[in-house]
């Protein structure tokens, strides 16, 4: 409830700006790992503009992907 009633806010002030940004970091929604105690793991997906002058990619991946 307390997200959804930001939501209008995010929509018109946040959102826009991605357009703008070099890297967007995104928060995704929760997926719980059984056994995981600690609570620790959130998900992100990390978005990078390509072409930007001193700016090397970064990659992301989980424990036993491949890239």
């Amino acid at each position: 409830a307390s997200i959804e009633a930001r939501k209008l806010d995010f929509d018109a002030y946040v959102d826009p700006q991605k357009q703008y940004a070099d890297v967007v970091i995104e928060v995704l929604p929760t997926q719980l790992i059984p056994d995981d105690n600690e609570r620790k793991v959130l998900r992100v997906r990390l978005v990078m503009k390509e072409g930007v002058k001193y700016f090397s990619p970064v990659y992301l991946f989980d424990e036993g992907s491949t890239v």
